[in-house]
């Protein structure tokens, strides 16, 4: 449950989610994800506004993944970044 809503607005919404189609729901889940990846970007770009597209890329990564993934596939981060 939200901490900021009460019990009736939950059950309203949660009855207004389960009334959804998959496809509906589905789209709704990726519209707040690709949010979020859009707001990490700003965020890593307002830290670090001298980074290249690909060091934003790696810090993007890092954030999303985690350290040790994003070090597993990409390799480390470049700490002067």
């Amino acid at each position: 449950m939200l901490t900021d809503t009460t019990i009736q607005a939950e059950q309203i919404r949660l009855q207004a989610l389960r009334a959804m189609s998959p496809a509906k729901r589905l789209s709704m889940a990726v519209g707040w994800s690709q949010s979020v990846r859009e707001m990490s970007r700003a965020g890593v770009r307002r830290q670090f506004p001298h980074l290249t597209e690909t060091e934003l890329q790696r810090h993007l990564s890092e954030r999303l993944l985690g350290t040790d993934l994003a070090t597993k596939v990409y390799g480390p981060l470049n700490t002067h970044g």
